[in-house]
């Protein structure tokens, strides 16, 4: 039964995938995301779209496929609405930000996801970072999406982390979308996405979580 409402999920955005729109996709998976939140519970929906290799912050990185897995679906109803996508050139990679809120508890928050495509054509969950300030928007393409260039030759540039942080990067295959995650060894979690101009990666997004408050 869970295969079968994942399935149906994910149509959304195989029928999508005539448009014109560059994050036509990206934005129906994170639409049917949203949905399986309210539907099914956070926990549930997170395992449902995550791959053996996807991390969830919170504020350490967690495998997506551990996080709740013994406990119970939060009680409260979490709202996500994705506001932002931006896709690389062969479209094996994707990221999306967008608002959250639990009307319940009158919470705002915002998200960055990463997205990886796989064999049957549809996204899955590969990074994400919840926040409670808003991210860093470096360019705004909207839910119709921005494509990264198709032109030059990409490569991943060399970035040093500071000492102690726990430093990760990732790319499309043909990296023309990279990323790179942080958490600092104060706690503080930094999601940053770039895309390829035909020269150069710029920065399109930058998600921070500051470093929670020692109880």
């Amino acid at each position: 039964m869970k295969r079968l409402l994942l399935v149906a999920l994910l149509l959304p955005a195989a029928l999508l995938a005539k448009s014109d729109s560059p994050g036509a996709q990206l934005i129906a998976a994170d639409d049917a995301l949203a949905i399986a939140i309210q539907r099914d519970g956070s926990w549930t929906a997170f395992r449902a779209f995550a791959l053996p290799q996807t991390e969830i912050f919170g504020p350490r990185r967690v495998n997506a496929l551990a996080i709740g897995a013994n406990t119970p679906d939060p009680p409260y109803t979490l709202v996500s609405k994705p506001e932002q996508a931006w896709i690389s050139c062969d479209g094996t990679a994707g990221a999306t930000y967008g608002s959250t809120s639990i009307p319940a508890y009158k919470f705002k928050g915002w998200y960055q996801t990463i997205w990886a495509k796989v064999a049957n054509g549809s996204y899955r969950m590969l990074l994400k970072l919840p926040t409670s300030v808003p991210g860093k928007l470096f360019s705004k393409p909207g839910r119709r999406g921005m494509r990264a260039a198709c032109t030059g030759k990409p490569s991943l540039p060399i970035i040093a982390p500071a000492e102690g942080t726990d430093f990760k990067v990732g790319a499309s295959q043909d990296q023309t979308l990279i990323w790179s995650s942080s958490v600092s060894d104060k706690g503080e979690v930094r999601l940053v996405v770039s895309l390829w101009d035909g020269a150069k990666h710029v920065p399109v997004l930058e998600g921070v979580e500051p470093a929670r408050e020692p109880r």
